[in-house]
């Protein structure tokens, strides 16, 4: 009965010694020190996480940076996320925000952005940072400062009534 025990108890521990060898364990970056220039830094797809959400960056069209005081850059994948933390941090103008600009594909200076209201962004919060607002569009552009309490307030995509304002029956 012990041998039966012991085989058993040996065969396990192979098979989780093979489980866990060949399985990749990616490491997502959340936070990244010493960015003693304050620019905001290039990511990769797939490779960094959002502070708030946890969730995975896999499309930098939507990501948010924050630059803290002690020069550690946070990640976010969607400004709506951004948002939410910023909302609980003290000293909030002494951090730095960058946000991807769809229109010049860079990141600027989230507090300068405009922002369309109608995007399907990673969370679902649906705004979209511009740099420069654009006569023709159809978007209807609001600043930093209505889209941060827009999203304090509900007033996003993920509100069934808020989306049905602004996207009709889509």
């Amino acid at each position: 009965m012990i041998k039966t025990i012991l085989v058993i108890a040996t065969i396990f521990s192979i098979l989780i010694f093979i489980l866990f060898s060949t399985t990749n364990f990616k490491q997502l970056v959340v936070a990244s020190q010493y960015n003693d220039t304050k620019n905001p830094i290039h990511i990769k797809e797939n490779k960094y996480k959002d502070r708030y959400c946890n969730m995975t960056i896999k499309d930098i069209k939507y990501s948010a940076q924050a630059i803290l005081e002690n020069h550690t850059t946070l990640f976010f994948d969607d400004i709506g996320c951004l948002v939410l933390w910023l909302n609980s941090q003290e000293k909030q103008e002494e951090i730095l925000l960058w946000v991807w600009a769809k229109d010049t594909n860079k990141y600027i200076n989230a507090k300068k952005a405009w922002y369309s209201q109608t995007e399907k962004t990673p969370m679902n919060y649906g705004f979209g940072a511009y740099e420069k607002t654009i006569k023709d569009s159809k978007k209807d552009f609001i600043s930093f400062d209505k889209m941060y309490n827009n999203v304090l307030n509900d007033k996003t995509l993920k509100n069934p009534l808020v989306k049905e304002k602004l996207l009709g029956n889509n």
